[in-house]
């Protein structure tokens, strides 16, 4: 159990060395591994571009397209993502190395299994076949369809977070409504209020002179008895 633990946690490991950030994945440039290794040989398209690279900066540019981070180290690729074993078990897109050191992304697969792979030579981007090579093993990094899942959740995300903000947008709207309908309230009570305040002022001032003009009578009254 303890072993099949193990396995299951190496497991883990060696995939999540390759996991693509979904954010990333979807911002990327490129969405297919068609675009990916398109836009790697349009590298010769610019001046001088491509002799900046060797087979590892070549991989690393190129998966970089689709929102991977790999290495530059083509040691550490051949560790990256799942063996392939045999060379017919390849897939356009996957990792290929050779026993004299050479690397590339495999590019076509034909019909009759024949293999072609994308390479650096002399500064070029090139397309090159693995007939006269010895292949040494493959990667699989990544496909198309895993490319298409990691977009679909990050655009779910996206969109719940869309929904979220939304909601959260009309509960200050409605909050915003509810404080000033509140405060349009509170300013039409104190109006009324101070209207009350002053016809009490007014009752309390016309009590008074009717008082003092009952007192008077009072008094002149008085006189008049003596």
């Amino acid at each position: 159990m303890k072993k099949l633990f193990m396995i299951a946690v190496s497991a883990m490991i060696a995939l999540s060395s390759f996991a693509a950030d979904k954010e990333k994945v979807a911002k990327a440039p490129q969405k297919t591994i068609d675009g990916m290794l398109n836009t790697a040989l349009q590298l010769n398209s610019i001046p001088g571009a491509a002799t900046e690279y060797d087979n590892g900066k070549l991989i690393q540019y190129a998966f970089s397209q689709v929102g991977y981070d790999l290495s530059d180290n083509i040691a550490s690729l051949a560790g990256e993502g799942k063996a392939v074993k045999k060379m017919a078990k390849l897939a356009v897109g996957d990792l290929i190395f050779f026993n004299d050191g050479q690397a590339g992304i495999v590019y076509k697969i034909g019909d009759d299994k024949s293999l072609s792979f994308l390479h650096v030579v002399n500064g070029q981007v090139m397309i090159s076949s693995s007939e006269s090579l010895s292949y040494k093993c493959g990667t699989h990094i990544t496909s198309d369809k895993e490319l298409a899942s990691l977009r679909k959740e990050y655009e779910k995300e996206q969109k719940a977070i869309a929904k979220a903000q939304e909601q959260h947008a009309k509960a200050q709207a409605e909050a915003a409504k509810a404080a000033e309908k509140a405060e349009k309230e509170r300013v039409k009570a104190e109006k009324e209020a101070q209207k009350a305040q002053e016809k009490i002022d007014k009752a309390n001032k016309e009590a008074a002179k009717a008082a003092a003009k009952a007192e008077k009578a009072e008094q002149k009254l008085n006189d008049v008895t003596k």
